[in-house]
Formats: structure tokens, sequence, C-alpha cells
């Protein structure tokens, strides 16, 4: 499944007329194997920017070409963007080092539905060498991007000072019960670094489909990762480094209204926050911590994910589900000046979306 990131970028690609090499600022290449083809002279004097390589390689033929040599030629050295989906068994050892070296000014990269890292030493080293030569690099994307949690741990490990924006998301998938404990969620955290301007570490809920044996798209919402500690690891992080933060959405992991407390003490620059609250009585509890004391009042957008304890669940059956209270939403506007969306649901479920123009309040859904 896309993230909004994602098809929103290749979107945009795919509505594209085809252009002339000499004007092509984007190019997206599908690969049967690991071989590379020879772009044009026009592409080095075009001034070409983004790079997409999408793996088209049959299922039965990916691992023998994992052991088999392969080539890349000059690539343009106006290239700053590149986007690698699909690859999901990884690549050959010693394939992204010399992709790195033939694109040494990237300032952004997207990693797309894959085992980026592969699954030997070899591969893991060869990950993590990419990662760590890329010296330019400001925005990073890990989507759907698995590996050992130790890998991921180095993967982000190797993530330079330089970096200003890291997004880090994963659809839930409902078919498989030990999902979560594939998201390296402490290793994650530890992405959080100084310096960062914003950090996405996410659970997505799948895309709706009419494909009613696809059991991913038949079944709404997600669940973050709960009871294991994170939410003391993410706030004691964020006390660290969370001061020149403007955008935060850290709805991977279920933090308590006290944590959010904290969560706001922590980032006072930030201007767009998601969070996954637990919750015993209804959105009022959080909501009405935000603003309090002038913590969080520069936020701009505010989603709020609710993580509904037993009792609640249980109150709710049968009676609609949660909404938000009129003078709730007049408090919450008049603590947060700047507040102009707020976004609430269960579990990414039943959203209920209000914006703000000027002083008055319309519900979108």
């Amino acid at each position: 499944m896309t993230t909004p990131y994602l098809s929103t970028k290749t979107e945009v690609l795919a509505s594209q007329e085809p252009v002339e090499p000499s004007q092509a600022r984007a190019a997206q290449i599908p690969l049967q194997n690991f071989n590379l083809p020879t772009f044009p002279a026009e592409a080095f004097s075009a001034g070409l920017e983004s790079l997409i390589l999408t793996s088209d390689i049959k299922l039965d033929e990916y691992t023998s070409l994992l052991t088999q040599p392969f080539s890349i030629p000059d690539l343009p050295s106006t290239i700053t963007s590149l986007t690698l989906e699909l690859f999901s068994l990884g690549y050959p050892p010693s394939f992204l080092s010399e992709l790195g070296r033939r694109l040494r000014g990237l300032k952004a990269l997207t990693l797309y539905s894959q085992l980026f890292a592969g699954t030997t030493r070899d591969s893991h080293e060869d990950a993590v060498a990419f990662i760590k030569e890329q010296k330019s690099l400001r925005e990073v994307h890990f989507l759907d991007v698995f590996a050992p949690h130790d890998v991921f741990s180095s993967l982000l490990s190797a993530l330079g000072q330089e970096i200003k924006f890291l997004e880090i998301s994963y659809t839930f998938r409902h078919s498989d019960a030990q999902f979560l404990r594939s998201v390296p969620g402490k290793e994650i955290l530890r992405g959080l670094k100084a310096g960062l301007r914003g950090f996405t570490a996410c659970v997505t809920s799948p895309e709706v489909t009419e494909d009613e044996e696809d059991r991913e798209g038949t079944e709404q919402g997600m669940r973050p990762i709960s009871g294991e500690g994170e939410g003391e690891v993410l706030v004691g992080r964020l006390k660290e480094v969370g001061e020149g933060l403007v955008m935060l959405d850290v709805t991977m992991f279920e933090v308590s209204v006290p944590e959010v407390q904290s969560i706001l003490e922590s980032c006072k620059g930030v201007r767009v926050l998601s969070l996954s609250v637990g919750l015993e009585n209804g959105w009022g509890e959080v909501l009405n911590v935000i603003g309090k004391e002038g913590k969080g009042v520069g936020i701009e957008e505010l989603e709020i994910v609710g993580v509904p304890r037993i009792e609640l669940v249980e109150r709710l059956k049968g009676s609609g589900g949660l909404v938000i209270e009129k003078g709730e939403l007049d408090a919450l506007g008049e603590r947060c000046k700047g507040l102009k969306s707020l976004k609430v649901s269960v579990l990414r479920t039943g959203l209920e979306w209000w914006a703000r123009d000027g002083e008055q309040w319309a519900k979108k859904t």
C-alpha cells in the first residue's frame, strides 16, 4: 500500500506528458535485473533531478540475480533525489555502494516496500555503507522497509547530522497477528536526533479495495505499539532533542495523557503534531491538556489517534462512537490561537476533521 508521500510523488510523475530527454527533470526506470541502462547524452545536460528505480524482477529469478554481476553506468551528477521501490529481496552485494558512488549529491532518499538491507551480512554492510557515504542528505523516507532490528538500528545510526526530515512508516497488516513485532520500535526512536526539524514514525491503515480476497483491503484501522516501554523512551528522547522540531508524528507509539504533557513541554516549537493517545473517557481528557499552561499553544495542525481502553470500548458499544464536544473545541481554539486543523480518529477509523477559518470551526468529515 502506498503512503500519501509516495503516492503523491508518483502521481505527479505519472501525470506528466512524455518529454524529450533534453527537457526531462525526472526519470522512472523499471528494472528486470540489476543492470541499469545507459543514460542518453542529453540527460547529462538537461539538469535531471529525480531518479526512481522500480523493481520489475520476476520473483522466481530474483534470488539468482542477487549473485550475478551487475552494471551501473555513469549517472547525471545533477540528480539530487533517489527513490528505490519494490526491491522485495534487496540488492546484490556492493550494488548500493556502487550506486552511491555514482550519486554523490543526493539530498532526498525514498525507500519503499522492500528489504533494503537484504538478507546476508554482506548486503547489510553494503546498505549501511551506502547511507553513511551520502553526506548531502537532508530528508529520508523509509516506507514499509523491513530489516532485522539491529540492522535497522545501524541504518539509522549511519544517518548524519545533516538530516532535517526523517520519515519511517508502515502499513498495518491485519492478516499478521505478530505484525507489530516486525516493526523495530525502540530502534526507530534512536533515529530521533538533534538537528531534526521533522520526524515521522507512524503506522497507517491499509487502503480499502474492492477485492474481497484481499484481507488488507477489506479491514480498516491500525494499532500502535504499546506496553513495551516505547512511550517512556519517546518522552526521554524528546527531552533531549525535541526543542528544534517543527513537525512531529509519532502515532506509531501509544502514549498516555501525562506523556502528552511531557512531549508538549519538550517540543515548544512544534507546529504540526500527531499522537496516538490512550483514552479512558473521551477526547476531552487529551484535548484539555493541549495549550494548558502555555504548552502547545503554537500548534497549527493537530491529529489525535485515540486508543480506547477496555472500559471505554465497552461503553462505546452501540453508542455511535466518540465525538468532540463543542465546548472542548472552542476552548482548545481559545488556548491555541493559531490552530487551523484538528483531526481525531479511533485507531485511524471514523475520522472527524475540523478546520478553522478565522474564529469559526467547520466540520469537514
